[in-house]
């Protein structure tokens, strides 16, 4: 039996599942609850699927692999996992009402000192849930594809306390996530702030026919992409120098693309190519089987990240 305390996913979709599979594996009993019932079949399949990649890449020991077979429990009824829960993750639609009515569930059923968080990756939480014991309410945003990607972004609401913050981060740790704190609720946290104003500028030199969208990519795996791995954007200028980062912001930072207008977003989804989802994107996946191409993109992922734990 698992001496750790339980886990409620709520949510079977593209992040509650991988995010359940993760807990249970580190020996935590999770409880993995959708209202649809096709959708757990469906989350069972994929947690499978993610096991077995795991599996093949020396990533998940027969330990965790039992662990998932033992400790995790799939339900419909919410009242079924939330009573004995000690920490609860969200991960439902980014539909307010949806998630107001949801919280209200919780906050009722729920133990007082349940920690209760949210892995939106946009919606400020803190103005649209209440709960009675707003301390445990905190946002943990996973990061796609959740049983791999080892980053967790916290970001603390106006009455989040500092217990909960201190034991949230330890939970993340027991799983082998990184947790990084926004001290504040900002639109995009850290990474979609950073992800998108890369996109941009990259979207903006497509737009222009200043370079392909192939050559785009290429000039940031094979520079930039080889060395975000073990340093960030900061940390890259105490290598080449900050009076050259404040030269670039100087002459540089003004001329790049500050529209909001995204022109070759708006003509793929125009067209409908949408990307791997509907077969077609800036790549043509005709043919190709969905589940297939992701295992690919997740093994890649993973080779990366055994590379990196060697740091």
């Amino acid at each position: 039996m698992s001496d750790k305390i339980n886990v409620l996913v709520v949510g079977a979709g593209i992040m509650g599942h991988s995010i359940a599979g993760v807990f249970a594996s580190y020996g935590y009993p999770t409880t993995l609850y959708d209202p649809n019932t096709e959708q757990l079949d469906i989350a069972k399949k994929l947690i499978a699927g993610n096991v077995q990649v795991l599996k093949e890449e020396g990533l998940m020991t027969d330990e965790g692999i039992q662990n998932v077979n033992d400790l995790l429990v799939y339900t419909d009824k919410l009242e079924e996992g939330a009573p004995q829960a000690k920490f609860v993750v969200e991960a439902v639609p980014e539909v307010p009402d949806i998630k107001q009515a949801l919280f209200a569930e919780l906050d009722r059923l729920c133990s007082p000192d349940t920690i209760l968080t949210s892995t939106t990756s946009a919606l400020n939480i803190y103005d649209i849930v209440k709960v009675s014991n707003p301390g445990r309410l905190l946002i943990g945003h996973f990061n796609n594809p959740a049983h791999i990607i080892p980053l967790v972004e916290v970001v603390l609401g106006p009455e989040t306390s500092e217990e909960t913050l201190e034991t949230a981060k330890q939970i993340y740790r027991s799983i082998d996530k990184t947790p990084v704190v926004l001290k504040q609720y900002v639109i995009g946290f850290i990474v979609n702030r950073l992800n998108t104003a890369l996109a941009r500028e990259a979207n903006y030199i497509v737009e222009q026919g200043w370079a392909s969208w192939e050559d785009v990519d290429a000039a940031v795996t094979n520079n930039a992409g080889l060395k975000l791995a073990f340093e960030g954007p900061l940390e890259l200028y105490d290598h080449i120098g900050w009076d050259l980062a404040k030269l670039g912001g100087t002459f540089l930072a003004p001329m790049l693309c500050n529209t909001t207008a995204t022109a070759l977003a708006d003509k793929l989804v125009a067209e409908g190519n949408l990307g791997v989802k509907t077969g077609k994107g800036l790549k043509d996946y005709t043919g190709l089987d969905r589940v297939e191409v992701q295992n690919a993109r997740n093994r890649k992922i993973l080779k990366v990240l055994k590379t990196v734990k060697q740091f």
